[in-house]
This record gives C-alpha cells, structure tokens and sequence, in this order.
C-alpha cells in the first residue's frame, strides 16, 4: 500500500502517539494498593481505547460497592498528573519523524482519540505536534466510543476523506474494533496487547513500531 493510494490517515493518541497507557495503568496499580481493589490490572486493562463515560462504567462493575467511583477517577488522573509532571508525557519512538514525513506530502493527517479534546489538545501542544494534525475529535464529542465506529467516522467526515481509503493507526482491541466497523484499514501498532485472532482478522497490517510504519510507508 503506498501513501498515493490513501485518502488520509488518522492516529489514535495514547499508546500510539504517546507513550501514555503505562502512566495510566501506574496510576490505578497505586490505587489498588491504597484502597486494596482486587483485579485492578485485568479492570484497567479493559478500559484502554474507552471514553470516560465507558471507563467509569467498567470502574463501577468492579468497585461501585467498594469506593466512590467518581473520586476514584479524579484521584487517578491527579497521580497521572503528578507523573507526567515528574517525567514528562512521553512520545512514541518514531512519532514525530512519521508525522513530519506525512506533512511533508501533504497528506491528511486526523488525530481519533477517547481522551476529552481539552485533553488532547494539552498533550500535543505540550509535545510540539499540534500543527501536524489537520482534524482532532476527542471523546467528548461523540455518543458512542470506540468499539462503535462514530469517532472515526467523524474524523474521516470533517477530514473529507473516505474511510475505505483512510488507514486507522491503533494500539488496542477497541481501537481497532471502531476503524474496522468504520471500514477503514486498521494498522495495529501494539503497546500493552498483543493482537487476538479477533484482532488479527480485522487489521490490515500489524506494525510494531512507528518507525516501522514510517520505513513501510517510505518503501
């Protein structure tokens, strides 16, 4: 597949973009241990590539009756918080050469991510990568979250691209569930999971790194 033959191409954020989703997964393994929640892993897990709403969903079923859970979401992101302002939000090896790349041959570049657009929009100014993406749809802005193909959809709609056309690059199991059920194509870049058979029936390609997917795109 060459750059020529695509209409767009649309970045999740964390996990791709950012090397995120273990800042996120310190930050629930810490409250696990404070308030002794069993399964925090496994529970954590299940909420990548989620929206808020979804997340606190699945933090209910697991400890409504322990914990108020609307506290316990806002104490998270506060140690998230606390970490990226001691490290730093960390990009993705490959990131920024691959977007450089992409805008360099004009190409349409959207950013699709669960995380609010307040959010987002932090992060990639914080990291400089603002200007590389011509549409950002945050979680915020739809109904339905990825599994569902809404946020994708959108971003294709306002990038003024066909989803037929347009690759998806994702991390997790949702991510690409939402860009095939999109009919996009669905490159994986794993992060924290390996791909399924599920997964592997949906993708297009599976990639195991930025820089990978730029020397595939150069070739």
């Amino acid at each position: 597949m060459k750059l020529s033959e695509l209409d767009g191409i649309v970045f999740d954020m964390d996990g791709v973009i950012f090397d995120s989703e273990v800042i996120g997964l310190e930050s629930w393994e810490r409250l696990g241990k404070k308030y002794g929640l069993t399964n925090v892993h496994e529970n954590a897990m299940k909420c990548i590539g989620r929206s808020t709403v979804d997340t606190m969903a699945i933090l209910e079923a697991a400890y409504g009756d322990k914990v108020s859970i609307p506290e316990l979401y806002d104490e998270a992101k506060a140690i998230c918080a606390d970490i990226i302002a001691e490290r730093g939000l960390p990009l993705k090896s490959g990131a920024r050469e691959l977007l450089s790349y992409l805008k360099e041959r004009d190409i349409k570049v959207g950013l699709a991510s669960s995380t609010s657009y307040k959010g987002v929009i932090k992060n990639l100014k914080g990291a400089g990568l603002l200007d590389y993406f011509h549409v950002i749809i945050g979680g915020d802005m739809i109904k339905h979250s990825k599994p569902q193909p809404e946020i994708y959809l959108l971003a294709c709609k306002k990038l003024g691209v066909k989803p037929e056309k347009t690759v998806a690059v994702e991390d997790s199991y949702n991510g690409i569930k939402a860009a095939y059920n999109a009919k996009m194509i669905p490159i994986m870049v794993p992060d924290l999971i390996a791909p399924t058979d599920e997964i592997l029936s949906m993708v297009y390609k599976i990639i195991d790194s930025l820089d990978a997917v730029l020397e595939y795109f150069k070739a």
